[in-house]
């Protein structure tokens, strides 16, 4: 079968769960009904001037819910997205040239019965009433899937070969509650220095004796994104939070940044950073409407 890459939305945990194994037997299937209704418009988006439907929101809504679960806004804000995903993937790929052939959803869709008939006599029929498909739609599902997979591609050959990536050196104070980091941050803001304020009352013990010095990382190095992607999102000097994650309440301070030549284990996530830099700009430039 043709290789998976790591794309966002939807079409990642479609592609990832068809080309794993078939199921081994019938799970319960999954129908529109399961998923509690919503009162939505007839259209919920439009992007450049296409419209995604309500039909079509829903139908993957019930898709990916358990059955009886419900549904909460997060969880629904997440599908709209990876929809609103599938038409900018559509409509770069129109102009960068790139298409997927009939012959190519042919190999494919062959290639997943042939597993899922392996796994279990009838399992191909089985896997497409436990998640909710007809043969079209799911044909038409793996075709947007391929599709988004050969723009990465054509983005990555445009960027060439991707020899540096950034890195930023940040410190930070680690407290347990919102309200003794914001005790902290006004002894900072009334100009105490923040190694002081770190060394005083930090809990991370590993940086808490520099600092609260973090020294340089890339994205993947933290355990914690949202402490990473606000490290990246500051100037140098500037300082912010207090910002929450698994480990408790943080106020960051960007320190600086450098480029670092790229690893070979750290390529693909080199890669991905390119490619999501893309999908951010391309989200920038378009007209999204969201009803």
């Amino acid at each position: 079968m043709s290789r998976r890459f790591a794309l966002t939305g939807w079409v990642v945990a479609l592609l990832v769960g068809l080309s794993a194994c078939a199921p081994a037997a019938p799970a319960t299937p999954i129908s529109p009904s399961a998923a509690p209704s919503t009162p939505l418009p007839p259209v919920v988006a439009r992007v450049n001037g296409v419209e995604i439907s309500r039909a079509a929101f829903e139908q993957q809504r019930a898709r990916l819910l358990p059955p009886g679960s419900a549904s909460d806004p997060a969880f629904d804000e997440a599908i709209l997205n990876s929809l609103i995903e599938q038409v900018l993937f559509e409509q770069a790929a129109a102009e960068l040239g790139v298409s997927v052939t009939d012959a190519q959803l042919d190999d494919e869709l062959a290639a997943m019965r042939a597993q899922a008939e392996q796994a279990t006599p009838g399992g191909w029929v089985a896997w497409l009433s436990a998640n909710g498909y007809a043969e079209a739609d799911l044909r038409e599902a793996v075709r947007s899937s391929l599709l988004a997979a050969r723009v990465r591609d054509a983005v990555l050959a445009d960027a060439g070969e991707v020899e540096t990536v950034r890195a930023v050196r940040a410190r930070h104070i680690l407290l347990p509650t919102f309200e003794e980091a914001e005790a902290a941050k006004v002894r900072l803001q009334n100009g105490e220095p923040f190694d002081q304020v770190a060394l005083a009352l930090s809990r991370d013990v590993s940086t808490r004796a520099s600092g609260g010095d973090l020294g340089f990382f890339v994205r993947e190095d933290l355990t914690t994104p949202e402490l990473a992607d606000l490290a990246f999102a500051l100037e140098p000097g500037q300082m912010a939070g207090p910002i929450q994650t698994v480990l408790g309440w943080h106020l960051v301070e960007t320190l600086g940044f450098e480029e670092r030549p790229v690893t070979d284990d750290g390529r693909a996530a080199a890669q991905e950073t390119v490619f999501a830099a893309w999908l951010s700009a391309r989200k920038a430039a378009a007209t999204i409407e969201r009803f």
